[in-house]
């Protein structure tokens, strides 16, 4: 009953859209087809799902013929198959394999076989249709049992170990060959607790404590103090608990000063100096531990200036290298900024944003030729699409660089690629409401693609009003100069309308929304955000109370229309709530108000403020919103700056990366 109406609820949508989306086939040598139309089409397609997936496969093959010219019989094929897996025999998975290699049903239904010829212990016919391409994590387990089973041995054993030696829990179907490897006299001591220190590292604490089993005793000893400094990571500054000279109490003392250094970095700093003189550890594993504690000293300030004797070469460290910029930055200390700037290898130090930072130090010395040498810097910079070219404009007065050329697409290339049968698939099945199933059809079709079909795929999409999938192709062809098809305007009137009602710049909104989802409707973040605005559940939900919106669960999250109604209202509170700076009400967006809150530093030009931002996503999240703003202004032919005044005025009264350079020639 439940499935009639989701097929009744389609045929709907696609009776309202039939028209529309049917124009986009007809060229000037349109004809009607013969024989049931796309429309008719659907609706048998999804009569047919619903036999095979209920039980009914007579009555599917009743009506199979009739549609064996739609574009998804491939999938009605594929579901009649993976229904029915533990009948087919090899004959028929070959003959489906070859028939649709075209599309990535051929690899989907093979790796179900597979799956299926494992659990039946039948390996000669598990080897003979295994490849790396149609793997799974189940699977690899089986390929390292059926290896066993056919008499490669050590294969087997180097597949098992390889499976065993991972940071996380494996999947059931690797229990037996783990337990063959075990009593075959692979599993020793260092494995095991080499998996036992990836595990606690990793924070997977049900799988340490299951491992505990397969340690020596003395390794449990050193197994309990692991999980001790990994839980309470104050116990490491107890040296005389950890005086044994052993690797694995080494391993324990930098693990448990890794942790310390996330709330007491200075502290961590202190005792990993002492433990150096006590312990022989290797060179990189200490070095990288220097890495880590140095790394959260610098994002806490280094306020005891601890980071100026570090015992290491920083050239070999570039990360910490930046890091060690951005304390620089935020101390003001602008020669010191530059004297590492100088140490970073030379493609960093190359980037926008490392030649945009030392424009901004050398612009601030009193030498002539200093500044001379900035004013080089910004105006080579200012040409870029870029953050800080943008910036860099601002500094000199200087139009931005938005560089807009549309690549030209004909009608008739069009019209061929939506013919072209993987195509064809990929927005059938945007058309049906199958999105997943229809990104990855679009993705395995235009992999292959030359530059220019990737960037007619593109525009299709965009017609179809698929954006996330034309930006992907624009990307994948590298066409970074077309802008209306990298930043099109997605939901254009439902932006417009709760844009004005929210009382929020447009191009804001829109630029938010390009950087949370490319615009995708379904889109879902491993944090649990949703849709278009990447909403967080809760957020919404509290959004939507106080609105007196009707919400009833998550799942509404995937409609654009309450999606962007919901992610505009919110847009609109962190606005208000950080003086209508766009900068600041970003990051909240992103990271949350309070973090924000804790973050502001008034004492500090907005440009270091951003770019001293603590969480590196939250940086480049807040930058790429800026610049996607500015872009989206040209698109609406608004005329906007990168940062408005009262928004430099959010923080220090320092403008540099506002004011012209002067022009040294004519300076008496």
């Amino acid at each position: 009953m439940k499935s009639s109406k989701i097929i009744l609820g389609l045929l709907v949508l696609l009776c309202t859209t039939k028209h529309v989306q049917a124009e986009f086939s007809r060229g000037p040598n349109y004809k009607p087809s013969i024989g049931p139309s796309i429309y008719e089409q659907r609706k048998l397609y999804l009569d047919a799902i619903h036999y095979i997936t209920s039980g009914q496969r007579n009555r599917y093959l009743k009506i199979r013929d009739s549609i064996r010219a739609y574009p998804l019989f491939p999938y009605l094929q594929y579901t009649d198959m993976a229904y029915r897996i533990s009948k087919q025999k090899p004959a028929d998975i070959a003959e489906f394999r070859n028939q649709y290699r075209d599309t990535p049903l051929a690899n989907l239904l093979v790796r179900q076989y597979l799956h299926n010829k494992g659990e039946r212990g039948q390996w000669s016919t598990f080897l003979q249709f295994y490849s790396p391409q149609v793997t799974s994590e189940r699977n690899e387990c089986f390929y390292a049992h059926a290896l066993a089973k056919t008499g490669q041995e050590e294969a087997a054993m180097e597949q098992a170990r390889r499976l065993w030696l991972v940071d996380h829990s494996q999947p059931d179907e690797c229990d037996h060959i783990f337990y063959v490897w075990r009593i075959s006299g692979h599993l020793n001591p260092e494995i095991a607790w080499k998996r036992y220190l990836m595990s606690i590292q990793a924070n997977e604490i049900s799988l340490a404590n299951y491992l505990v089993r397969f340690l020596s005793d003395e390794d449990r000893v050193f197994a309990t103090k692991l999980k001790l400094v990994h839980r309470k990571p104050h116990n490491i500054a107890n040296t005389n608990k950890f005086y044994h000279q052993h690797p694995h109490n080494r391993d324990v003392i930098l693990h448990g000063l890794a942790r310390l250094s996330r709330s007491r970095p200075e502290i961590a700093l202190d005792l990993l100096d002492k433990y150096r003189n006590q312990h022989a550890f290797k060179l990189s594993a200490v070095n990288n531990t220097y890495v880590t504690i140095a790394k959260r000293l610098a994002g806490k300030g280094d306020p005891e200036g601890k980071l100026d004797a570090l015992p290491i070469e920083l050239r070999a460290f570039p990360d910490l290298v930046e890091s060690l910029i951005r304390l620089a930055l935020r101390k003001s200390d602008f020669s010191q900024a530059l004297v590492l700037i100088n140490l970073l290898p030379n493609n960093l130090q190359m980037n926008s944003r490392w030649q945009f930072w030392k424009g901004r130090v050398l612009a601030t010395s009193k030498d002539y030729e200093d500044k001379k040498a900035a004013e080089l810097i910004f105006s080579d910079l200012s040409k870029q699409r870029s953050f800080y070219g943008f910036l860099s404009a601002d500094i000199l007065n200087q139009p931005y660089s938005f560089v807009n050329k549309p690549v030209v697409v004909s009608q008739e290339e069009l019209r061929d690629m939506e013919e072209t049968p993987g195509i064809k698939r990929a927005l059938e099945l945007f058309t049906i409401g199958e999105r997943s199933r229809a990104r990855r059809e679009w993705y395995f079709s235009t992999q292959n693609f030359s530059d220019h079909e990737q960037i007619t795929a593109a525009r299709l999409a965009l017609r179809w009003g698929w954006h996330k999938s034309a930006i992907q192709s624009m990307i994948a062809a590298e066409a970074w100069d077309d802008l209306n098809s990298r930043f099109p305007l997605a939901y254009s009137e439902t932006f417009i309308q709760e844009a004005r009602i929210a009382d929020i710049p447009l191009n804001w909104s829109l630029a938010i929304a390009r950087q949370e989802s490319a615009f995708m409707p379904d889109a879902r973040s491993s944090s649990g955000a949703l849709g278009v605005m990447q909403l967080m559940p809760r957020t919404a939900r509290g959004t939507a109370k106080a609105l007196g919106i009707r919400y009833k669960s998550s799942s509404e999250l995937t409609n654009p229309s309450l999606n962007i109604k919901l992610g505009s209202q919110y847009l609109g509170q962190m606005l208000r709530r950080f003086g209508n700076n766009r900068i600041l009400a970003s990051a909240a967006y992103n990271a949350g108000p309070s973090r924000v809150d804790s973050w502001i530093n008034r004492a500090v030009p907005f440009d270091v403020w951003i770019e001293t931002i603590p969480f590196s996503e939250t940086r480049q999240y807040v930058q790429n919103v800026l610049m996607f703003s500015t872009i989206y202004s040209n698109q609406l032919a608004i005329e906007q700056p990168l940062i408005f005044g009262h928004e430099y005025d959010a923080f220090t009264d320092d403008r540099m990366a506002n004011r012209k350079v002067p022009d040294y020639d004519h300076i008496p």
